[in-house]
């Protein structure tokens, strides 16, 4: 036989039970308190559910915090994003195109056109479809080149993960953001032990980049050369950029 159910002693409005929730003859019925009355409404004021001033109650709230979708206007452009004509210049320093560069293999022209036009699509549509551009440059050499993105929006500064190179024994970190002027530049650094000397060509310029309100321009380094080996270098030439850009 199941055991029977013990009252709560704490509750003397719960009259005892046998198993089965039967109520013994002539014990009182359990205790429901009444509901409090509801307060007529006022002439002019419509019912308000439980439901909807909680919609309310959270609407007030996040404006309170800044909550973001509530402070961004589904009217206005991501990333202050312009769709004004933007055209690549002509030349970049002593970087010019390298389609029209005699010393680049013909057979890869209609790649690099290929490369320029998505690259400025993907561009543009990364950043809320605002006009961008995107052009490869090289010295007249082929030694240095670059890869020009332009877009007529705001970015973020560039970010890498933290890291104690010291800790783990290395001089560098393998990645850090240098900042020369208004120029952040993504730097990779060939690992060396503490206390080694460093390594020919041992740094380099990934990408550097400038931003304002409504532009970014953005170089990516590549080549034999030693232009993306100095990136106070690299930097400068992102403000060359700028400057034929702006």
């Amino acid at each position: 036989m199941a055991d029977p159910i013990v009252p709560n002693p704490m509750d003397p409005l719960t009259p005892p039970t046998e198993p089965g929730g039967f109520v013994p003859p002539g014990s009182p019925a359990p205790f429901a308190p009444p509901m409090p009355p509801v307060p007529p409404a006022r002439a002019g004021s419509p019912l308000r559910s439980p439901v909807v001033a909680g919609v309310v109650g959270l609407v007030v709230g996040a404006v309170v915090v800044g909550v973001p979708w509530l402070l961004t206007s589904s009217s206005s452009s991501p990333f202050g994003a312009d769709k004004s004509a933007l055209t690549a210049p002509a030349s970049i320093g002593a970087f010019t195109p390298m389609v029209k560069n005699s010393k680049t293999p013909a057979a890869t022209l209609k790649t690099m056109e290929e490369s320029a036009t998505v690259g400025a699509k993907n561009l543009s549509a990364a950043y809320g479809g605002a006009a961008a551009v995107s052009q490869e440059y090289s010295d007249a050499g082929l030694e240095n080149y670059v890869v020009l993105e332009a877009v007529r929006a705001q970015s973020p500064i560039p970010y890498v993960p933290y890291e104690d190179a010291h800790a783990l024994g290395m001089d560098k970190p393998e990645q850090e953001i240098d900042t020369f002027g208004q120029v952040h530049c993504l730097i990779a650094n060939i690992p060396v032990a503490v206390g080694q000397a460093a390594q020919p060509n041992g740094t380099s310029a990934v990408t550097c980049e400038r931003t304002s309100a409504h532009l970014t321009v953005r170089l990516r380094f590549g080549g034999d050369g030693d232009v993306m080996h100095s990136p106070q270098q690299a930097a400068a030439l992102v403000d060359t950029a700028w400057g034929e850009l702006s």
